[in-house]
């Protein structure tokens, strides 16, 4: 993908731009808020609402960083929103649940809020099969499941996970990736860990 091109056609609203951003992160969007809400037909109304109000803005966006950090911002926002207007503070990622606390402070939220989107942002730098087999892996399938699904074998799947790990490994700070883990893998740290030093 061009992606001057790809940002500077979001900044024009052009259609055909918008049709690749509607296909590189809805489906990501909508998992993303879906293990926030536990939500799908929520998740979707989210998401939906947070582009038609990117449409409607004049936001332009430098770069594909900026755009994916704006989306992700936006959409967990709206995400806190819904869980406090129906006073159920309860986050789940991955099916596991993680409860946020009335005591849980600002900066620990912002703290959250900033490792997700970084993640995202991430996965967006990793080549279209790379992240995939990422995103599959974090949502639970096994090595068969994945090659299945994107009809490759096995051995490429280990090799291109490897790789993607490693890539989101080496631009994270340890603290962020303690936070991650902490997000992702509540009660299957070890697990991770151990998926991340490989």
């Amino acid at each position: 993908m061009d992606y001057s091109a790809f940002i500077e056609g979001i900044n024009t609203k052009n259609e055909k731009a918008w049709g690749k951003l509607y296909d590189h992160y809805y489906a990501s969007l909508c998992s993303y808020v879906e293990k926030l809400l536990s939500d799908p037909e929520m998740a979707e109304d989210i998401v939906q609402e947070c582009l038609i109000k990117m449409w409607n803005t004049d936001v332009n966006f430098p770069d594909v960083r900026a755009l994916s950090a704006w989306l992700y911002k936006s959409v967990y926002h709206a995400s806190v929103s819904v869980l406090r207007e129906k006073k159920s503070l309860e986050r789940f990622q991955n099916g596991r649940e993680i409860l946020i606390s009335d005591e849980e402070t600002a900066q620990e939220m912002a703290l959250r809020e900033e490792v997700i989107t970084y993640f995202y942002e991430l996965l967006y730098q990793l080549p279209d099969q790379q992240r995939d087999i990422l995103l599959y892996s974090l949502q639970g399938h096994k090595v068969q499941d994945i090659a299945g699904m994107l009809n490759i074998s096995e051995n490429s799947v280990k090799t291109q996970k490897k790789r993607a790990y490693q890539y989101v490994r080496e631009h994270f700070d340890v603290a962020k990736l303690r936070v991650l883990l902490t997000i992702f893998f509540e009660k299957k740290k070890d697990l991770a860990c151990n998926s991340f030093s490989k």
